[in-house]
């Protein structure tokens, strides 16, 4: 059987007065696992290209990364952000894919930052510092970081619940941003036992599902690896 292609956009790291496009290699490995064949996209601006690529792959994997530009989505406390910040040219192309997949109806899974970029693409906003901004938060995990292990209760009325098969499971997170207010049309599908979301999904929408933990370093736990599962069908 040919296996699916799935998309995967690149950090781009400036080192030696160049821009390198580079991805963590357990997002690589959860999609082979499960049956797909990873692809690195290249950034690029314009709408055919974008249109063309989207076209040549069947699915799409929005990984994790640096907290998004406050101005995006008019950030009440930028000084809270981390320094290092997404690109405004990762963003964009961010933006631009993830737009046209949805156009072309093609499976979306955001892990993290990208859970939170879709949340702003829609109009949404972001605690700009769980820690400091959610009164007794739990451990999210170090940003960039060694993860946490917490609960995350899911709906049952969800995407996500069909996926997973389960209302309580452990998962992974390593993040100190997370979704405030949320974007037009996106409902919160799992939440952390200190209310933070945890899982997002566009209404009406099956191909799309956003987590804000990270089931590429969860190899054991077969509920967060079924989200692989689903992208690479």
């Amino acid at each position: 059987m040919k296996r699916k292609l799935v998309g995967i956009h690149p950090y781009d790291v400036s080192m030696k007065s160049s821009t390198w496009c580079a991805v963590k290699e357990q997002y690589y490995k959860s999609v082979w696992r499960h049956g797909g064949c990873p692809v690195s996209l290249c950034h690029t601006k314009g709408e055919s290209e974008v249109r063309d690529l989207v076209q040549h792959i069947d699915s799409f994997l929005m990984v994790g990364g640096p907290d998004v530009p406050a101005h995006i989505y008019g950030s009440e406390k930028p000084e809270l952000l981390d320094k290092d910040v997404m690109s405004e040219n990762r963003e964009a192309f961010d933006r631009a894919v993830f737009n046209e997949a949805m156009v072309q109806k093609k499976k979306v899974l955001s892990i993290c930052a990208g859970l939170q970029q879709v949340n702003v693409i829609y109009g949404g906003t972001l605690i700009e510092d769980v820690p400091t901004l959610v009164k007794k938060s739990i451990d999210h995990g170090d940003f960039n970081g060694k993860p946490s292990s917490h609960k995350v209760q899911v709906l049952k009325e969800s995407n996500l619940f069909k996926i997973v098969g389960k209302k309580e499971m452990f998962v992974k997170s390593s993040h100190h941003q997370a979704v405030k207010k949320l974007g037009k049309n996106l409902i919160a599908t799992a939440h952390a036992p200190d209310g933070v979301i945890e899982a997002i999904e566009i209404s009406g929408n099956t191909n799309f599902i956003g987590v804000q933990w990270h089931p590429e370093v969860s190899i054991e736990n077969e509920e967060t690896q079924s989200l692989f599962e689903w992208l690479t069908k």
